[in-house]
């Protein structure tokens, strides 16, 4: 949607820029560029980067706030568990304390639990012994069937 917009901005921007007074149009110029540069850049901010799987680690990634990477032999359980975890990025979990998010919004469809605590910098707030950890996937069984197929029980 913001694509459609800028491309709609730069359209307009000319037949703007025509009714705007000769003196204004470098102004105006610099305004419209900004605003489409701008909306652009929102895009690959928000642009999501798929979760990496290897036979030796997982690394779930939040866009442009990071990642983080996980052992395989760490997992104890993988399963779908939508809910809402306020803030976006690695973080913890209010109402569970050895519980940490990893998404790029606010919403999560899937967890992994673990056999022992992992201990994930989640940066300002420190270091978080985690025994669970949510994440968003776009197809939560594909993601699941992957998972378990590198998870030796």
């Amino acid at each position: 949607m913001i694509i459609i917009l800028c491309v709609m901005e730069g359209v307009l921007a000319f037949l703007v820029s025509r009714m705007v007074p000769p003196v204004l149009r470098p102004a105006h110029a610099l305004l419209e560029i900004s605003i489409v540069l701008i909306g652009f850049g929102a895009v690959a901010a928000m642009h999501r980067h798929p979760h990496l799987l290897n036979s030796e680690r997982i690394t779930l990634r939040t866009g442009f706030l990071g990642a983080v990477e996980i052992p395989v032999q760490a997992i104890s359980s993988v399963g779908r568990g939508i809910r809402t975890v306020t803030g976006r990025g690695l973080r913890s979990i209010a109402d569970e304390g050895d519980a940490v998010a990893c998404s790029v919004g606010a919403s999560v469809n899937m967890y992994m639990e673990f056999d022992r605590p992992l201990s994930l910098d989640l940066g300002k707030p420190g270091v978080v012994a985690a025994k669970k950890i949510y994440f968003a996937a776009d197809d939560p069984d594909a993601a699941m069937r992957a998972i378990r197929a590198v998870v030796k029980p």
